[in-house]
C-alpha cells in the first residue's frame, strides 16, 4: 500500500501547480519575464483548473483528506471567478432577433494546400453578406471567382495580402492599416450600410501571438485605440490569438466596452473541433448584438475553423 500516499502526494503537487498556473496567469503583465508563458497559460485556464480539480479529488480519494478537498475547493473557486469574468465581458446571443448582416471570417492559413477556388466556392455556398479573410494570400488565386459574386473585394497584392474583405455592396468607406511593424496591413475597417439603411463599422483583424513579448503589447495598445475610435454601432471579428477569458480580451473589453460571445466557438487547432481553444472572436459594441455564431470550414485545410456570425443592428 506504499504507492497510495506517494501517488496522492504526486497528484496533490501537480494539482497545486495547475491551480497556480490557471488562476494566476491572467494577472501577469505581458512585458514581464514570465509574460510570454503567462499568455500561453491563460488561454488554457479552464483546462488547467479543471485538471487541478480532478487531480485534487483523486488525491482526496487516495488519502489526503484535508489537502485534497482544500485544493478542490480552491479550483472550484478559481473556475467560478473565471466564469464570472466571462459573464461580465460577454453578451448572450439573441436568436429571436432578425439578423441584419451575415459575416463570415476565415483565417485561410498561409501554408494551406487546399486549392483557393475550393475555399472560395465553400464561402459562396455559405452565402454571407460580408466575407473577411486573414492570411488571405492562401486564397489570392481564387479572388477573381469571389468578384463574380461580390460587388466589392478589397485589394490583394503580393506581400500585402493579409486581410481581404468582400461585400455585396461597396462599403461607404474602407481602409487597411498596420498595427505592428512585422506583418503589415492586418487590420481593416469598412463602413457598411445595409439594404434597410442601417450602418455599422466593421473591423477585421489578425493579431500577433500574445506571447510575442514587446510587439504584442504595442500592437494591443494600437488596436484598443482604433476600436475605441470606431463610431457606434461597431463589430470586430478576426483572429485575436487569445481566448475570451484571457488578459488580452479583458484589456480590450476594459478599454472599448466591446463584448465577446457568451458561448464562443472553439476554432484552434482545427483537429480539436469543439474541444479546441476559441482564439477567433466576434466583438460587438454600441448596440450591435450577436444573433447566431457557428463554425465554418473545418475541412478547408486551415489550422483554424472559421466563424459565421449573424449580427443584429440597432
Amino acid at each position: 500500500m506504499i504507492w497510495k500516499p506517494q501517488t496522492a502526494g504526486a497528484l496533490a503537487m501537480v494539482s497545486a501547480l495547475a491551480l497556480l498556473a490557471g488562476a494566476s496567469a491572467r494577472f501577469i503583465p505581458g512585458g514581464s519575464a514570465a509574460g510570454p508563458l503567462a499568455r500561453i497559460l491563460d488561454a488554457l485556464a479552464p483546462w488547467l483548473l479543471g485538471g487541478a480539480l480532478a487531480l485534487a479529488l483523486g488525491a482526496a480519494v487516495l488519502g489526503l483528506r484535508r489537502l485534497g478537498p482544500m485544493l478542490a475547493l480552491a479550483a472550484l473557486a478559481a473556475l467560478a471567478g473565471l466564469g464570472a469574468l466571462h459573464l461580465r465581458q460577454s453578451l448572450p446571443a439573441l436568436p429571436d432577433r432578425a439578423p441584419d448582416l451575415r459575416i463570415l471570417f476565415f483565417n485561410a492559413y498561409s501554408g494551406n494546400r487546399t486549392p483557393a477556388e475550393t475555399i472560395i466556392r465553400a464561402v459562396i455556398d455559405a452565402d454571407p453578406d460580408i466575407v473577411l479573410f486573414a492570411e488571405a494570400e492562401a486564397v489570392a488565386a481564387g479572388l477573381p471567382l469571389l468578384r463574380t459574386h461580390y460587388a466589392f473585394v478589397s485589394p490583394c497584392s503580393p506581400g500585402a495580402c493579409q486581410i481581404v474583405l468582400a461585400a455585396r455592396t461597396a462599403p461607404k468607406r474602407f481602409w487597411a492599416m498596420s498595427l505592428n511593424p512585422v506583418w503589415p496591413r492586418r487590420y481593416a475597417v469598412a463602413k457598411i450600410e445595409t439594404a434597410s439603411g442601417k450602418r455599422v463599422f466593421l473591423a477585421g483583424l489578425q493579431l500577433l501571438k500574445p506571447w510575442m513579448s514587446g510587439l504584442a503589447e504595442t500592437e494591443l495598445g494600437r488596436l484598443t485605440a482604433q476600436l475605441g475610435w470606431l463610431p457606434d454601432p461597431a463589430v470586430a471579428i478576426g483572429d485575436f490569438n487569445a481566448a475570451p477569458w484571457s488578459r488580452t480580451l479583458s484589456q480590450i473589453n476594459d478599454a472599448t466596452g466591446m463584448a465577446t460571445a457568451r458561448l464562443p466557438v472553439a476554432t484552434w487547432p482545427v483537429a480539436a473541433g469543439r474541444f479546441g481553444v476559441p482564439v477567433d472572436q466576434v466583438l460587438v459594441g454600441g448596440g450591435a448584438r450577436l444573433v447566431r455564431l457557428a463554425p465554418f470550414g473545418a475541412d478547408l485545410g486551415s489550422n483554424h475553423r472559421g466563424l459565421l456570425a449573424e449580427i443584429a443592428l440597432p
